[in-house]
């Protein structure tokens, strides 16, 4: 996975953009970043060609991999991937689960938020579920909600991680992160910090990809209707 923090050029119709805005909150975090997946992009793309061209590629031996799908390449650059602050390592025993982590120094909490045990590493009480805080703040418009995912196809692209993200949608119901900046009316605030499912132990090394962001609409924009043939 390459590091990118770059982003893509805005469209014409920009007026119509969603803006989030991020901050740190420590000086160790990473920007978010762009989503991007390594596929294999010398491989021949079927989309362009025709039947009778996919029929002697076919013909030829040739096999399609997952990342060959359209849907596939598109989910690896959509949304913002947050990075590890610092190193960590997790492990589960008989008495809960145990962590060697840095504490955030004082000169790093450049938004004075400090987690419960003062360490990179929080535990949900009493849970048994680790919560790595990130350092990453972000403002996000009332009408949206923010998709906290794991890394997609993470069992192709990281076959050897030993853990999972449980996912979630912050939304403007639960405001327990202050938004400090009154031009910023309509937004929600909250941070970037990660409930995670240990498989083994595990250690995570800063800068090691942990899970992405992506915006959604919330449920009440939608409605679902059923076709009703004559």
């Amino acid at each position: 996975m390459e590091e990118e923090s770059s982003e893509s050029p805005a469209p014409d119709d920009a007026s119509e953009q969603i803006v989030i805005y991020w901050e740190r909150e420590y000086s160790t975090a990473f920007p978010p970043e762009r989503l991007k997946l390594d596929f294999h992009p010398h491989r021949p793309m079927l989309s362009n060609m025709t039947l009778e061209e996919q029929r002697a590629l076919a013909a030829s031996g040739y096999k399609v991999l997952p990342d060959d799908c359209g849907p596939v390449r598109t989910v690896g650059s959509y949304g913002w991937l947050i990075r590890c602050p610092v190193d960590v390592r997790l492990r589960r025993t008989a008495s809960g689960v145990q962590w060697q982590s840095p504490p955030i120094l004082p000169e790093e909490r450049l938004l004075g938020y400090k987690s419960f045990t003062g360490m990179y590493v929080d535990l949900i009480l009493n849970s048994g579920y680790p919560k790595l805080c990130c350092g990453v703040r972000l403002y996000y418009p009332k009408h949206v909600g923010l998709m906290m995912k794991d890394l997609p196809n993470h069992f192709y692209h990281h076959p050897d991680r030993t853990f999972s993200v449980w996912e979630g949608i912050k939304t403007q119901e639960y405001k327990r992160t202050p938004n400090q900046y009154a031009w910023l009316p309509d937004y929600e605030a909250f941070t970037a910090n990660f409930l995670l499912q240990l498989h083994k132990p595990t250690t995570i090394k800063r800068g090691d990809p942990i899970g992405v962001i992506l915006p959604v609409l919330l449920p009440k924009q939608f409605t679902l209707q059923e076709i009703q043939r004559p």
